[in-house]
């Protein structure tokens, strides 16, 4: 992908898919929704008769060997074909960026950052 992208922080733009077509507010919601029910139903599974559907009981911290690293941040990234239209422009073609945050270890918010990639050159 190319590094000019448009970071899509307003809620009311639209993002449009194959299938379906979200404002980017729903589309974050969304996505931090599934990504959160996924860990969980996958910690349940792990765990089976302990589950508490922590993902910090379960990442939180990696051995190697006798060291103990703490785990702050987890990143997962997806990338989709989309259609774009922010507010007063003309719909664009190109790929959306998908960018989770995930903190195991920490009162902060898990997070979603949206950026769309054109497929012509963006003026930035």
């Amino acid at each position: 992908m190319r590094n000019k992208f448009i970071l899509l922080e307003c809620g009311d733009d639209i993002i449009s898919f194959e299938k379906n077509t979200f404002k980017v507010s729903k589309l974050r919601e969304l996505v931090i929704k599934e990504i959160v029910n996924k860990w969980r139903h996958e910690i349940c599974n792990y765990k089976t008769q302990m589950c508490n559907g922590s993902v910090s009981s379960l990442f939180g911290s990696l051995l190697a060997r006798d060291e103990s690293i703490t785990v702050s941040e987890f990143q997962l990234n997806a990338v989709k074909n989309c259609q774009f239209l922010e507010s007063g422009k003309n719909w664009q073609q190109g790929k959306l960026q998908i960018r989770i945050f995930i903190y195991p270890n920490s009162h902060k918010p898990n997070n979603v950052c949206l950026e769309f990639y054109p497929d012509k050159s963006i003026g930035i």
